[in-house]
């Protein structure tokens, strides 16, 4: 959700002091552990909370996990009996993460790292995948490199598919032909191409036949640049296109751009058509009804095509794709934080509960119970397998789990200057490109002369 500017004062104002969690009682120790009840449920709380009671009994847990929690916790954190242990990600509309960030009021979780998971001879600091930490997310003030936040769950920005078009369903979620030899799953630029030929080919005898690519809005391509940018260019680059540097006229950068171009023979044609308000949501249902193979999304779309979704169909994801055999592969993530009250009365068990979150047992409870949750923790991926994930829903984040893929995390600065909409440009000519009004070395133009631009606001 869209973060508001303004929060209320009198939470801001709010000292550090007054966010005193749990407590200790007729000698039974209490931890409060409060977070949104959104997508994934509440069931894997419930069972997170039996299993870390068993595993230490005189605790007791209580949980409170609702849609709208803040309501709920604000007045607690306000009479200084806030939760100890919140789930609760930055960029909600009462922005109370924001307001326990700017308080100090979240605990340094560095020394966390260090220790081991419950009964695991795995520290923390290594069970989760070190490609989403080190970030805003994680390390949420500017120049500070000590840990605040942890990544609970995190999702996918990337090409979404029929998961049973590419991959077996047998278990082992790995890549490759389904069994019945439908498609081999590209993953490079020219094998994603090849895969529009070969489609357009058997077109002509079967006018059945999926278009290869479709988006909702070219707005979309907003993480599939970027990423692609990367693949091509690397990192640096990007770093220098977020600040409007003039890298346009680099050979890997204008490859991003001409290959785009190339979709413009296997784009679903009523795709530039729909490409609005009103009628993304056609161009998205054109996946699951087998009229496109693969769109630029985010794991939002599972829950926005509920209510069109067959029974039995089963995403799949995928980080965007190489420029080579072998290539680096990128793909953008949202991530949700995880993090401790500063003032809890009870730290040890605060942490200790974290602790058993991130083992192999608490990461089972969410597996079966979290309606698909994908967790940033090394051995999610086979977890969530043997508690009866879809293997091919699981093999779309593969990548992130083998280290094959890598995780961009970043924006455009801020700028504005006279007569640029810099995201209309960087975006919103592909439909410009597609239905052939404007060709690629015009789109490049364009972004060269606003970049040019908006990097002289900034300075």
């Amino acid at each position: 959700m869209k973060r508001c500017a303004v929060v209320a004062g009198a939470l801001l104002l709010v000292a550090a002091t007054v966010f005193a969690g749990g407590s200790k009682d007729s000698g039974k120790q209490v931890l409060k552990v409060a977070g949104l009840k959104g997508a994934y449920g509440d069931v894997y709380w419930q069972e997170i909370k039996k299993g870390f009671e068993a595993a230490n009994p005189g605790v007791e847990v209580q949980l409170t996990i609702e849609a709208q929690v803040e309501k709920t916790i604000n007045p607690q954190i306000m009479a200084g009996a806030g939760p100890d242990v919140l789930y609760l990600a930055t960029g909600r509309q009462d922005q109370l993460t924001e307001m326990m960030i700017s308080s100090k009021a979240i605990r340094d979780l560095t020394g966390l790292l260090e220790k081991n998971v419950y009964n695991e001879n795995v520290k923390l600091k290594d069970r989760i995948l070190p490609s989403i930490m080190g970030n805003g997310v994680t390390n949420p003030y500017a120049g500070d490199a000590t840990n605040y936040m942890l990544p609970l769950f995190f999702s996918s920005n990337g090409l979404f598919f029929n998961a049973d078009l590419f991959y077996d369903n047998d278990g082992d979620g790995k890549m490759g032909a389904k069994k019945d030899g439908k498609y081999e799953m590209p993953t490079t630029w020219d094998e994603f191409l090849a895969l529009g030929e070969l489609l357009n080919a058997e077109r002509a005898s079967n006018p059945n036949t999926p278009y290869l690519f479709t988006y909702p809005t070219a707005g979309y391509l907003d993480t599939m640049v970027p990423a692609s940018i990367a693949a091509s260019a690397g990192e640096a680059v990007v770093k220098q296109a977020f600040n409007y540097e003039p890298v346009w006229e680099q050979a890997a950068v204008k490859a991003v751009f001409e290959n785009l171009g190339k979709i413009r023979p296997y784009l679903l044609p009523t795709t530039v058509g729909n490409a609005n308000g009103t009628g993304f949501k056609d161009n998205q249902q054109a996946v699951i009804d087998g009229r496109a193979l693969f769109m630029t999304n985010g794991d939002w779309v599972k829950g926005e095509m509920a209510d069109t979704t067959p029974a039995g169909f089963n995403w799949g994801s995928a980080p965007f794709l190489a420029f080579s055999k072998g290539g680096e592969r990128y793909g953008t993530v949202n991530a949700e934080q995880i993090y401790i009250s500063n003032n809890t009365q009870v730290p040890e068990l605060a942490e200790k509960f974290i602790l058993y979150v991130y083992s192999k047992e608490g990461l089972a409870h969410i597996a079966k119970h979290a309606n698909g949750a994908f967790v940033p923790a090394k051995g999610y991926d086979e977890i969530a397998v043997a508690n009866g994930m879809n293997a091919g829903a699981v093999a779309g984040y593969k990548g992130y789990y083998d280290g094959s893929a890598k995780v961009l995390i970043g924006s455009f600065a801020a700028a504005t200057a006279e007569g640029v909409d810099w995201k209309q440009t960087y975006c919103f000519t592909m439909d410009s490109v597609m239905n052939g009004s404007k060709t690629t070395a015009q789109w490049l133009e364009q972004l060269k002369t606003d970049s040019a631009k908006l990097k002289a606001a900034l300075n």
